[in-house]
């Protein structure tokens, strides 16, 4: 986002058996891996990813990796997803990380992530909840209620709760059943089969943090690798086409070049462990709150596993904090005509900068990059054209903060 927004992350073991056993064996595996493809890929062709979603889940457990590539001129963003599932279950457990190249596009990096650094977060999902634990906090646990009262930034973790595909959505696993496609796949030497096909713009774009989500374009082009025993094993996709329908309507996206996204799985019926967050686990709807209705001089803390300032939690000033509120504004401009230039964060920008300068010295040397201040709101813009009344109302509510160390 702009100044006026908030940015909104085998070991392998050798063991010599006889070979007469070691043969045996390797034939039965194949045998029943293709007996399982025959249930997938003997079925029509429109009927085979509905087939292999539900081969991929009767596996019981699972383990995958997800990515988001970002490129620009500069360098790259990259978010990483480890994790496990248990379909059997409902539970999932994923690691996530987002790193950001020192040299990616200013503008890009106001969708993404912070030029230069490097973010992470686990997540635990069970249901409808999400527990969510960032660097040393406690975990916070997101229900539904919770996401509901604190609103569109939860997205970050409400896009992961289980799904109908797997315990852990929000990845390119969640487009398969819902894809159908039109021409007949590939086989590979192991009896896998590799399809190409197409998703809407705005299926795509669910994947995606709000920022990025567009509801038009042109379709995204997908591929779908299943494995010989017909279970879901990679999905890529270029997401790029939905960067140029953004870049028309939000000018940060333009210094993105492309963007990528890739899905693998595997390791079925694996034993896994660790999906139950461990330690102290608070509710998200009872600690914490939208900044907007932080007080003058509050304090608060970003590690809400949600990116961005949008939504934190606010603590004693005392204590360890990496939010400092200065003040909240409200911007309220009227023009008789149509305005040239009627961008609302630009008046809450000048405002804020007022408050700034207004700050106590104490509250101002905490800032973690000198001088650096920070706005998050939203502004509307009301234009009337023709009749009596012909006019430009340009309103918006921000709130004046500061980064801290």
């Amino acid at each position: 986002m702009g100044n006026m927004r908030t940015a909104r992350r085998w070991t392998a073991a050798f063991v010599l058996i006889p070979a007469l056993a070691a043969t045996a064996a390797c034939g039965g595996a194949e045998t029943k891996e293709q007996d399982t493809g025959k249930a997938v890929y003997g079925l029509p062709l429109q009927e085979q990813f509905n087939a292999a979603t539900e081969a991929t889940r009767g596996t019981g457990t699972a383990a995958f990796t997800s990515t988001l590539t970002y490129t620009s001129r500069g360098g790259k963003a990259v978010e990483r997803t480890e994790g496990s599932l248990d379909f059997d279950k409902g539970t999932a457990r994923a690691a996530v990380t987002l790193k950001v190249d020192r040299g990616f596009d200013k503008g890009g990096a106001e969708l993404v992530g912070e030029p230069g650094s490097t973010a992470g977060r686990t997540l635990s999902t069970r249901g409808d909840d999400v527990y969510v634990r960032q660097d040393s906090s406690p975990w916070l646990r997101y229900t539904p209620e919770a996401i509901t009262r604190l609103g569109v930034p939860t997205r970050a973790v409400s896009a992961h709760t289980a799904g109908d595909v797997a315990p852990y959505s929000g990845t390119l696993a969640d487009l398969v059943p819902r894809m159908i496609p039109r021409t007949a796949p590939e086989q590979d030497e192991a009896g896998g089969r590799l399809y190409r096909v197409t998703t809407l713009p705005e299926t795509a774009a669910e994947l995606l943090p709000p920022e990025l989500q567009v509801t038009q374009g042109d379709e995204v082009e997908v591929t779908v690798r299943l494995d010989p025993a017909g279970r879901l094993s990679e999905v890529t996709a270029d997401l790029s086409p939905l960067l140029v329908t953004l870049s028309k309507d939000d000018d940060r996206a333009e210094g993105i070049t492309s963007l990528e996204a890739a899905y693998t799985i595997g390791s079925y019926g694996e034993p896994v462990s660790g999906h139950e967050p461990d330690g102290d686990v608070q509710d998200a709807a009872e600690v914490l709150t939208p900044i907007g209705d932080m007080k003058r001089g509050r304090c608060a803390a970003s590690d809400t596993g949600l990116g961005g300032f949008a939504v934190v939690r606010p603590v004693d000033c005392a204590k360890k904090h990496t939010v400092r509120v200065l003040g909240q504004t409200e911007v309220k401009e009227t023009f008789p005509m149509r305005a040239e230039y009627s961008d609302p964060d630009v008046y809450g920008q000048e405002q804020c900068r007022r408050i700034h300068a207004e700050a106590p010295d104490a509250w101002v040397r905490e800032a973690a990059v000198p001088g650096r201040l920070k706005v998050f709101g939203y502004g509307t813009v009301d234009q009337t054209f023709g009749g009596e009344v012909t006019g430009t109302v340009v309103s918006g509510d921000y709130t004046c903060f500061l980064t801290t160390s």
